[in-house]
């Protein structure tokens, strides 16, 4: 299996079943990544609705076996990465910096990826 399939099956993962918890069980969910703040019920369950829905199209790009937007992935998770930083300096939740950790865990595969398929694009052909 290679390193693009695995990235993209950790983010269905995640994306897909934080998703489902968020839906169902927003309160406990939250607590058991960390939160300290109250996001109160609605919230919680409209972010897992587009996490769920962001997930089922990664499964379709798994799928189908189309990876031309594999790049554009870790671009969109980088900026992630960036703005959930931003969201714990303003409000000192944990979630965060959980949450963080847990995109990070796909997101530093997915540079290592891509790092090599461009050492092996530009090997001279023997």
């Amino acid at each position: 299996m290679n390193l693009k399939k695995i990235t993209l099956t950790y983010l269905v993962s995640y994306l897909v079943g934080g998703g489902i918890c968020l839906l169902t069980v927003p309160g406990f969910f939250l607590k058991i990544l960390q939160s300290n703040q109250d996001y109160g019920d609605v919230m919680p369950r409209f972010a897992g609705v587009f996490m769920l829905a962001l997930g089922c199209f990664v499964g379709m790009i798994l799928y189908y076996k189309d990876y031309k937007y594999y790049r554009f992935s870790i671009v969109i998770r980088t900026i992630i990465v960036a703005i959930l930083i931003w969201f714990y300096i303003s409000t000192k939740d944990p979630f965060f910096i959980v949450v963080n950790i847990i995109v990070l865990i796909g997101l530093i595969p997915s540079y290592v990826a891509v790092l090599n398929e461009k050492k092996q694009d530009t090997r001279p052909a023997e």
